[in-house]
């Protein structure tokens, strides 16, 4: 039996307002309705975002010198959220009703704008509890702030059918901090952002010793820790390179430079760009991500979907990806000399490296692609078929 269709919402500046642009949702979005289509389940997606005459009044009442926390100040911002539902409520057109309602994150409160025989779902590579329970987030938000913006977030889950997530660690996060009935949270997982799983070269070479860094936001990935732990690296292997890729704009202390390549921002969606980002991944040996803190985190996957074991922090939804001497390695989140000796002793081996690769890559095509993703999500949407409320 095949589900009612889905019509998708999402908002914001802080995930994006183009479902379908490359960098919405951290480029999970467009794969993710994309396959929705594909399979005869997506009705039509949209974004909304406030217009600025009436986004920029809630941006000043959050207003502080420190950018970083006026940004943080502002997506805690409960107000802005009410903004955006109202939005998508007025966003929906005649032909909309006759859906399901899918929601990326939960940020937008829907159930009141919506009919009562309309089924309401919501997707999750994070939520608020996981944020504050990380090392990264900022110290300096007032409790009453971040109590409001939680206290709103579990008013939106109360009123959601059925939550899905990226990955057991956040079903986890759900059901024990917003108090979410288990049988109400499902993990349907993720899948890489690229449009087919790549060939791979018939004599891919683990000897090389090129480490491989993709991550936008290099400070919380980890990517100060790597490069200190990769100048260590290179006192014991001094062939070694280190590839950083995501970073729109990176200074590499002079200390820390040798044996570094930085490539700044590669598009997926420019040809030449592309192939420079495929070229990295078929000559790299080994992927680091030591992140700090990580939602979810695609990157890793789309590595190992090239062969490519991956050494990560042994934190959040990593250790559903990597398991340790089978596909990579974990390590400790900010642990410099534990992350050296881990990429030490890993490129004295590339016979266990090429193994590794494998059995990474095996694990995405079984578990981390879009379609098996989206099959997941009919098959619970068909198991619910019938309204929670």
């Amino acid at each position: 039996m095949m589900p009612r269709k889905l019509v998708g919402v999402m908002g914001s500046g802080l995930i994006g307002t183009d479902p379908y642009a490359e960098n919405a949702w951290s480029g999970s979005s467009r794969f993710f309705f994309g396959e929705c289509g594909r399979q005869g389940m997506l009705h039509r997606a949209f974004g909304v975002e406030a217009p600025p005459a009436r986004r920029i009044p809630l941006m000043l009442r959050n207003f502080s010198p420190d950018r970083s926390l006026w940004r943080q100040k502002f997506y805690l911002d409960t107000g802005y959220y009410r903004l955006l539902s109202r939005l998508i409520g007025s966003s929906l057109q005649g032909a909309d009703h006759e859906c399901d309602v899918l929601q990326i994150g939960g940020i937008y409160h829907l159930r009141p704008l919506l009919r009562p025989t309309t089924r309401l779902f919501s997707y999750h590579d994070a939520n608020l509890a996981q944020a504050i329970h990380s090392p990264h987030f900022p110290r300096n938000i007032s409790k009453r702030r971040v109590q409001r913006a939680f206290d709103y977030e579990r008013r939106v889950y109360d009123d959601i059918d059925m939550i899905f997530t990226m990955s057991d660690y956040l079903r986890g996060m759900f059901i024990e901090h917003f108090g979410v009935e288990p049988a109400r949270v499902t993990t349907i997982g993720a899948g890489i952002n690229l449009t087919s799983l790549p060939e791979l070269p018939t004599a891919k070479r683990y000897d090389t010793q090129r480490l491989l860094f993709i991550g936008a936001d290099f400070e919380r990935k980890g990517g100060v820790q790597l490069l200190q732990a990769f100048k260590q690296v290179r006192a014991v292997h001094p062939a070694a390179e280190l590839t950083i890729v995501g970073p729109r704009q990176l200074t590499i202390p002079a200390q820390y430079s040798a044996g570094v390549v930085y490539l700044g921002f590669l598009s997926k969606t420019n040809t030449e760009q592309m192939r420079r980002f495929r070229e990295v991944l078929e000559g790299a040996s080994l992927f680091v991500l030591p992140s700090l803190y990580e939602p979810f985190g695609i990157a890793p996957l789309e590595a190992m979907a090239h062969g490519i074991p991956a050494v990560l922090t042994d934190d959040w939804a990593f250790p559903e990806m990597v398991a340790p001497g089978r596909t990579g390695a974990l390590v400790p989140a900010g642990n410099v000399q534990a992350l050296a000796e881990q990429l030490i002793g890993l490129l004295r081996d590339p016979d266990g490296l090429r193994s590794m690769g494998a059995a990474g890559r095996a694990l995405v095509e079984e578990k981390f692609t879009w379609s098996a993703v989206v099959r997941r999500l009919r098959k619970e949407l068909t198991s619910t078929d019938q309204p929670n409320r």
